[in-house]
């Protein structure tokens, strides 16, 4: 007898279950798979609990402190068998000391043997701790199947957080010793970000789990195990969408940053991306350059998407369009050029002017193609300075992203903030407005369904285009309207002339609001 289990939950009213990729196995490395083992000869129930317990990320996601309570429970057995003949209790020489690495490593199951008393007791504690009674609900699959499903209704947990449970933090330190000790000692340094958390390196991950919608799953929508492509299966699934439907009260993202200070905000941020990048190299969705750590990814059928997007009525519509200069927008930029409209594309780093513009009317139509590009744009295109913005309205706005949430629409992009600072900037100078619709194209697998993490200065997105599918968000978060000075860095106000020639404009009260 098999059972199949699905930790569920309701984000912004939509009802969602864990699926996971299981990089140990080959086969499995591109379709997302349920929690599928042989059933435990005491009962079902506490199959479950050794699910949970194997898993760091199903620990993390049930605030289940793992190591802590192995600790607590090793000493408490230690101590009663120290008092205890040696011949009237069971000696624990038989399993496997509890140790910390061990407990803290990714998704590792610990070494303790079934017959083990802390074993034992570990799985009587996390079958205490949830409310299997109201919380669970059994499915079979059929009168001659060997296949039994169990959903457990569990709270919220952040996905972003719990796949980062035993992995170094995302950020990466110097170490800097304060000047009043000449010392060098452990006690006399303090570990000190570095400027740009966003350069980071590839972490090998055995397994990544991920909270995705189940009608996206029933509807095919992802990429999943063919186990869950059976009609039993998909049946079940309908039957936990109503039941989630009925008894759980939504967790509304846009709460999340009140319940974050601007450390950990950065922080969430930060293992967002590297998940995401860990990902997209781990199942080789990515082309040149690599990896993609610290960029944009190019993904793979990234002209898909360009197609996907000239078919939207508003592209159809648009006159002028502002598409970053990433190369995994390269095709779309081509698209745009090919439909005859003007293109908008930020130079290099913002370094010498805002904008680069192409207008196809004076373009040969062989010029095209290098003309979307960085080189040709610099060299075919028109430079826009910051008052020629007032002349102008932007009617779709393209911008990069790294991770993006399909429900609420929120994205954050490499961590540079040139996307959330260009349209700032152009909102700031009337080049666009509630009208503009905001865009961007990305793979599937850069989504994140309860990714929510958004500062002031972020800006949220409408429609989101995979090479799959459209999807149009609830844009639950606010768009940037002008440049926040505070917040930006000293040395990005010193190179890039724009933002000077803006802050003296806003000193003169000249620039529009």
């Amino acid at each position: 007898m098999k059972l199949m289990f699905f930790p569920v939950t309701m984000i912004e009213e939509i009802p969602h279950m864990i699926l996971h990729y299981d990089f140990t196995r080959k086969k499995d490395r591109y379709f997302l798979s349920p929690y599928e083992v042989t059933m435990l000869t005491a009962n079902s129930v506490r199959t479950v609990c050794e699910i949970i317990r194997s898993s760091n990320f199903l620990c993390g996601l049930l605030d289940i402190d793992r190591p802590q309570i192995l600790l607590e429970l090793s000493q408490e057995i230690t101590a009663t068998e120290n008092e205890a003949t040696k011949n009237s209790s069971p000696s624990l020489e038989n399993s496997s000391p509890v140790n910390e690495k061990d407990s803290c490593s990714p998704s590792k199951v610990l070494p303790l043997t079934p017959l083990s008393p802390i074993h034992d007791r570990l799985l009587s504690m996390i079958e205490q701790r949830l409310d299997f009674k109201h919380r669970c609900m059994f499915y079979s699959t059929g009168p001659t199947s060997d296949l039994s499903i169990c959903a457990l209704n569990v709270d919220y947990n952040s996905s972003v957080s719990c796949n980062s449970v035993g992995y170094p933090s995302p950020f990466l330190y110097e170490q800097k010793t304060n000047g009043n000790n000449n010392n060098d000692s452990k006690d006399n340094r303090q570990n000190i970000p570095t400027k740009y958390p966003h350069r980071m390196k590839h972490q090998r991950r055995d397994y990544i789990d991920e909270w995705i919608c189940i009608r996206d799953i029933y509807g095919e929508f992802v990429s999943c195990n063919n186990v869950l492509k059976v009609k039993a299966v998909s049946d079940v699934l309908v039957k936990i969408d109503s039941w989630l439907k009925q008894r759980c009260q939504p967790f509304s993202l846009s709460t999340m940053n009140n319940l974050n200070n601007n450390e950990n905000i950065k922080l969430s941020k930060a293992k967002a991306r590297q998940l995401i990048w860990d990902l997209m190299e781990m199942k080789n969705e990515v082309r040149f350059p690599r990896p993609a750590h610290g960029r944009i990814p190019h993904f793979r059928y990234s002209e898909v998407a360009a197609d996907n997007f000239v078919r939207l009525e508003c592209f159809k519509k648009a006159r002028v369009i502002k598409v970053n200069p990433s190369l995994a927008q390269e095709p779309l930029r081509h698209l745009t050029l090919l439909y005859n409209k003007v293109l908008l594309t930020p130079t290099p780093s913002l370094s010498s002017a805002l904008f680069y513009k192409l207008d196809p009317k004076f373009l040969q139509r062989r010029e095209l193609e290098w003309a979307s590009s960085k080189s040709g744009a610099a060299e075919l295109g028109t430079v826009i300075q910051l008052q020629a913005l007032k002349q102008i309205h932007v009617d779709i706005v393209v911008v990069a992203s790294v991770v993006v949430n399909p429900i609420t629409g929120a994205r954050i992009g490499k961590g540079k903030g040139y996307g959330d600072l260009e349209y700032a900037i152009m909102n700031e100078m009337g080049a666009v407005s509630s009208k503009t619709t905001v865009i961007t194209t990305v793979h599937e697998s850069q989504l994140i369904n309860d990714f929510a993490v958004m500062e002031e200065h972020d800006l949220p997105v409408d429609i989101i285009i995979t090479p799959k599918r459209y999807i149009y968000t609830k844009r639950l978060f606010p768009r940037p309207t002008k440049v926040l000075w505070d917040k930006l860095d000293p040395d990005m106000l010193l190179s890039i002339p724009v933002l000077q020639e803006l802050k003296r404009l806003e000193e003169q009260d000249i620039a529009k609001h």
